[in-house]
This record gives structure tokens, sequence and C-alpha cells, in this order.
């Protein structure tokens, strides 16, 4: 039933078109399968996103309530502390409750500031019971172990993380994780703090230890999409939750780390791709931010999903859009085969049929199918006047040969005058190819003879007069050569014997400098004498001149004693006035006393004492006139001897100031003369710098000649490889006489400072010597 060729037009054509359809299913149903895979795979990322955002939900409930609670304990305390209604009982049954009503809580503190919270840390030295550390600060601590709530103290750590975070701040913060290893089993704990105010001032630093192992227990038991896993990362990027027990509270290394910072740092989600499992199944990883609230810290939540949950749906869909495919790319070949026989292989044997009767010289049978109004008629009728084209080839056929032939001589003729001219120009391509070895080789006189035929003329005569200039324009340039050492040569002569008279010039210029600075130093050394003289003459006028009122003031002093010894004389005369009075006063009393019998006793004795006091009194202010009254003397004595003083001071003081103006005038004279003579010195150092720097120039110049001389003798040597006229080499004529060394100077001469500095001098600009052989 299916006779099927393999050759045939109908089997290439349902081949071809079966190929098409297979490949444009294929094309359809891999971008079908993308498209489904791309989807399957977002519908899988938005429910990791949602997963991951319901855990991070849940930690952060977790934490935010015990933030919650250590938040409102410290506000507690902190308000009772500033109305005065807490003491230490107070404050340890307060941190004990949340401990117990919060099963994360590990253990609630409190960190008051030294010998701030009640100022009785000297009374609570140890009183554990109290809350009393070694120093007597409060720091309660309530833990909750395995075996019940327990009660302890700690030591103030002031600089520890805890209490830095929250007391720099002045809000909630959450310290990095650690493990605790006080309860005989490592458990994860981070600290949750807050400050404590009273009045306006920190009282402290309080706040609840996570159990972080309680959390991340109950973390890693979820298991999204089956057999996926939740893991957990820490502000500082360490492992809380872990893909195996031994990287627990280490950093996260290895691929996505960048990822990892950059969520911690933005709070951005990032995706980590194509991870493996232990077992090598590969995976993606979610990476989702988690703020925690009011402790000012963030972790990640990782949710890591299985290619497997993503390929297992989309190779379900693959599979049937496959079967479908072969369903119906195998119905459409069936339909294609019957359209085929019918249409295209019938009509097709036909016409095959008839090419074959022609194609064995009969021309004379028709085509058939010409009848039919599709491809193959028009086969038909093209066929037909092919046919009837052949019949005419025929006669043409005589006529072709008879022209192939005359086509077959022209060529031959065209060949032999193309050998003719490619023999000459071979000919011709050697004689220019010899003439150009000897230009090569040097010899200038060479020139092309023998006959060039036609238009290959031009080149021979070019060729001749390149040469002929060539050669005079080398003859010109031996003679320069000549001319240019000979100039040079001269030239370095002259620069040695300037040299030589410059450096003898140099060297009379800086012994004069030399004599001339010591003559400026011995003048300024005589100034600066001049100048310390009259200053000292003039702290001496000036200390005269205090000396005087000095004195003006010691004898006003003294008159004040005077004054004041005066005045003391009158006060003694009262107070002698005073015991005289009092003495009798004490005789009238002596006297009633006695009138008044056994009851004035008593008051007769006070008298008697009354008595010998102003008795007393009376003698003193006697001894102390008569002291006064010497003193007085020798004060007005002194007052005479320090005025005289002041008066000598006066005269010493006026011929300090003649002694003074006469050293300043010469001081000021000397100072002109130094003035001067370091303008002569500083012109004479000029004078021996510009003629250092002119006998260096010359160096330099005498060297540049040299190497000028030298490379003219190179280019000497490099005219001479050409041979003119007759044969001989081009020769330049040698310098008359060699170059002479600079002359070595007679005296010590002081060189420019770099080599290879510029000097300039008058204007004109001379090179160093490593700039001439650069040049």
């Amino acid at each position: 039933m299916f006779n099927i060729q393999a050759k045939s037009l109908a089997t290439k054509l349902i081949a071809v078109t079966g190929s098409t359809i297979a490949i444009v299913m294929l094309a359809s149903n891999f971008v079908l399968i993308s498209q489904s895979e791309d989807r399957v795979e977002r519908l899988i990322l938005n429910e990791a996103n949602s997963e991951a955002r319901a855990i991070a939900a849940d930690i952060a409930g977790a934490v935010g309530e015990l933030a919650g609670a250590a938040r409102s304990t410290m506000g507690i305390i902190g308000t009772g502390h500033e109305a005065g209604r807490l003491d230490r009982k107070s404050v340890i049954d307060l941190l004990k409750v949340n401990v117990e009503r919060n099963d994360f809580a590990f253990g609630s503190w409190f960190a008051a500031e030294k010998d701030i919270f009640d100022g009785k840390a000297a009374e609570f030295v140890g009183n554990t019971e109290f809350g009393g550390a070694k120093d007597g600060t409060f720091n309660p601590y309530w833990t909750k172990r395995a075996d019940g709530i327990t009660f302890s103290t700690f030591e103030s750590e002031y600089d520890s993380e805890f209490y830095q975070l929250a007391a720099r701040s002045g809000k909630g913060a959450m310290t990095a994780p650690y493990l605790e290893t006080g309860t005989g089993q490592a458990i994860s704990i981070a600290s949750i703090a807050y400050p404590v105010m009273s009045n306006g001032k920190l009282i402290g630093v309080g706040g609840i230890d996570v159990r972080l192992t309680t959390l991340a227990e109950r973390v890693s038991q979820l298991k999204p999409f089956g057999s996926g896993r939740v893991l957990v990362l820490t502000q500082s990027g360490k492992w809380l939750v872990a893909p195996q027990p031994d990287l627990l509270m280490k950093d996260y290394e290895g691929t996505g780390s960048e990822v990892i910072k950059d969520a911690l740092a933005s709070q951005k989600i990032g995706l980590i791709s194509d991870l493996q499992f232990d077992n090598g199944a590969s995976f993606d990883r979610v990476v989702y931010p988690v703020a925690l609230p009011d402790v000012n810290a963030t972790w990640v939540v990782l949710v890591d999903i299985p290619h497997t949950v993503i390929n297992a749906p989309v190779k379900d869909q693959t599979f049937m859009m496959v079967i479908g495919g072969l369903i119906v790319l195998g119905a459409v070949l069936v339909g294609l085969w019957v359209a085929v026989r019918r249409y295209v292989q019938k009509p097709l044997a036909g016409l095959v049929s008839d090419v074959e009767i022609l194609s064995q010289g009969d021309y004379a049978h028709p085509v058939s199918g010409q009848e039919r109004s599709d491809e193959t008629g028009a086969v038909a009728k093209a066929l037909e006047g092919f046919r009837h084209q052949l019949a005419d080839a025929r006669r043409l056929e005589a006529e072709a040969e008879s022209h192939r032939q005359m086509s077959e001589t022209e060529r031959n003729r065209s060949e032999a005058e193309r050998q003719a001219a490619s023999t000459v120009q071979r000919d011709i391509v050697a004689r220019l190819a010899d003439g150009l070895a000897r230009l090569s080789a040097g010899e200038l006189c060479y020139r092309l003879d023998g006959e060039f035929p036609g238009e290959y003329a031009k080149i021979k005569t070019d060729f001749n007069s390149a040469m002929a200039s060539l050669e005079e324009t080398i003859q010109t340039v031996n003679a320069s050569v000549a001319n240019i050492g000979n100039g040079t040569n001269e030239i370095s002569n002259g620069a040695a014997d300037l040299s030589h008279r410059t450096e003898q010039q140099a060297a009379s210029l800086e012994e004069t400098a030399a004599a001339l600075d010591e003559l400026t130093s011995q003048v300024n050394s005589s100034a600066d004498n001049a100048r310390i003289a009259a200053q000292s003459v003039a702290i001496a006028s000036d200390d005269a001149g205090k000396s005087g009122e000095v004195v003006q003031k010691a004898i006003a002093a003294m008159k004040g004693i005077e004054k004041s010894s005066a005045e003391i004389s009158n006060i003694i005369g009262v107070i002698d006035e005073i015991a005289f009075q009092t003495n009798l006063l004490a005789l009238n009393a002596g006297v009633e006393a006695a009138r008044a019998g056994e009851a004035g006793k008593g008051f007769a004795v006070v008298a008697q004492e009354v008595r010998e006091l102003a008795q007393r009194s009376a003698n003193a202010a006697k001894e102390i006139k008569n002291l006064i009254n010497a003193s007085e003397t020798q004060v007005r004595e002194g007052v005479s001897l320090v005025g005289n003083a002041g008066d000598a001071l006066h005269k010493i003081a006026d011929q300090v100031m003649q002694i003074n103006e006469l050293i300043r005038q010469i001081s000021s004279s000397a100072s002109e003369q130094a003035v001067g003579l370091k303008e002569i010195n500083s012109a004479v150092n000029q004078m021996d710098q510009v003629t250092q720097q002119n006998a260096a120039m010359v160096e330099e110049t005498t060297a540049a000649s040299v190497a000028l001389n030298e490379e003219a003798k190179t280019l000497q040597s490099l005219v001479a490889r050409f041979r003119t006229e007759r044969g001989q080499p081009v020769v330049a004529r040698q310098p008359q006489r060699p170059v002479q060394a600079a002359a070595q100077p007679t005296a010590p001469v002081r060189r420019p400072a770099p080599a290879r500095a510029i000097l300039q001098v008058s204007g004109n600009t001379a090179l160093a010597r490593d700039d001439w052989e650069e040049f």
C-alpha cells in the first residue's frame, strides 16, 4: 500500500514537511516548557518569599515580645527610681517576672552605674541577697536553668557590648549571639538591653538574655516544600540555624557572601542560585532580611528550595506535550502522503517518461499533461517549448563548431605575443636589478647601457640621471664634511684656551671674594658688638631710672612710716589716759568695797585686779612710746640717706644716657659700613658665580666641539663607502691638527651643581655635557 521510494520527490517532500513540523513543534514546546518553567519558578520563589516572610514575622514577634518586656521593665525601674518608690529588693522581684513568663528568656538582669542607684554600695559589698557585687554595685541576675530559676550577681562590665550599645545610643539594642557554657551545655544566647534613665540621667542598663537555641530548634524543624530547609544568620553574619552543627556561631562563607552582606546592609531580598546539598542535589537559596523590632538589629532568614520542586511539574508537562506532538505529527504525515500521491507523484511520473523520450533524441512526440491548469501543466507546456528548441539546436550545432575553431586560432596568436613581451620584461628587470645592486654596494659611477625597447627607455634615462645626481651630492657632502672637521678643530682649540683663561680669572675672583667675606665678617662682628653694648647701656639706663623711682617710693614709704609713728604716739597717749582713769575707778571701787564690809570683799578683789591691769597697760604704753620715739629718729635718718642715694642715681642715669647716645652713633656707623661691605661682597660673589658659569660653559663648548668632530669623522667614514668616477672611493680631507683637551686649571675652581643643568649666561643658553651627548 505504501510504495515509498527513498529518492523520490514525494518522499523528500514528506520528509522535509514532517521534519519542519517536528522542528516547529519542538521549538514551540521548548518555548512553552521554558515559559512554564519560568512561571513555576516564579510561583515557587513567591511561595518561598511568603514562607520566609512568615518565618521572619514569627522570629521578629518572638524577639519583639522579649524586647517589649525588657523595655517595659526598664521603664518601670527608671520611673520608680525617679519617684523614690523602688529599692533593691523590689527591682530583684520585678526582674524575676521576665524569666518566669517568657519561654525564650534565659536570663533577666540589671547593671547599675557605680554607686548611683541608692548610694549605698559600701553597705552591700558582697551581699548577694540584695544584688551587691564585690564592690557593692547593684548587679542582680536571674537565670533559667534546667533545675529551675536561680539568682546571682555579676561584676560591672561597663566596656562590654551589652552595656555600651544601649548606653551610647540611648535606645534598645541587641548584642551579637554568643555561646553560653556556664549551664554545662553550649546554648546560643543574645542580650537585649535598654538604658534606664532617672531625672534625665543614666543610672544603668538592664535587659533580657534570649535563649536562641530554643528559637533555632523551632525554626530548624520547618521543612518548606517537603524537602527544603530554613536557616538563620545573625546581624554579624554568623550561623544561628546552620546546615551542619559544626558551623553554629561561625561566619557564613562561600557562594553568596556578597548577597548576605548586601541584605544585612540594605535589607534587600536576594537570591543565591545553583547551590548543592551534601547529597549532591542542587537548590536555590532565598535571602530574606528580618529587622528585629526596637533592638536595632537585622537577621537573615535563608530558605533553601530544591530544584526537584521546580523540575517535577515541568517534567510532567513536558511528557504530555511530547506525546501530543507525536500524535499530531503522525496524523499530518499520513494526510500529506495521500495528497502527494495523488497530486504530485502521478503527474510527475508522466513528465519523467516524456523527458526520457526527449533524451533519446526523439523530438516528434508531443509532451502529455499540457491540459492541466496547475504547476504540472505549466511544466508540461514549458517542456513542449523545450522540445522545439532541441530540434533547432541540431541545426545550430554545426555553426557553433566552425566558430570554435576560429576562436582557437586567435587565442594561439595572442599567447605567442604575450610570451615575447614577458621575455623582454624579464631582461629589463634583470638589468635594473643589477644596477640597484651596484648602487647598494656604493658604486655611484655605474650606468645602465644597451637598448631599452619602447616605453622601457624612460626607466634607463631616469636611473642614470638619479645615479649622476647622487654622485654629485656625495661629492658635495664629502667637501662639507672636511670643512666641518677643520672648523670644529679650530673651535675646540679656541674653546680650550678660553677655558684656561676663564678658570684663572675665576680663581682670582674667588680669592677676592674670600678676602671680602673675611672683612665683612669682621665689620659685622664689630657692628654686632656695638649693638650689644648699646643695648646693655640702654638696659643700664632703664635700670637707673627705675632705681630712682624705687628711691622715691622708699622716701614716700619712710614718710608714711614717720606719720604712722606720730599717730601711734597719739593713740598710746590715749591708752595711757584710759589706764589712768581705770586706775582711779578701781581705787574708788576698792574704797566702796571696804565700806561694804564682808559683802564687798569679792568686789574689792576684782577692783584690785583691774587696778593692776590698768597699771600694766600704762607701763606697756610708756615702753611702746619710748620705742616709737627711737624708731622715729631712725626713720628720719633713713629718709635723709635714701634721698641722698636718689640724687646720686639721677646723676648716674644722666651719664649713662650720654654714653648710650655715643654707643648708638658708633653702632649706626658700623651697621652702615657692614651694609656697604655686604653689597660689595654680593657683587664680587655674583661676578665669581658668573665667571664660574662661563668657565663651565666653555668646558661644555669644548666637549661639544669634540663630539661634533667625532660625528664629522663618522660621517666621513659613511661617505667613504661610495665610489665615484674612475672607481675611486670618496675620501674626505683630514683636519689639520688634532683636537686639544681643555687645559687644567692652575687654581681651584668651583663647578656648577648638576651636570645636566641648563646655564643661563648674559641671555644665552648653553647645554650641559649630557644634553650635548644626547644631541
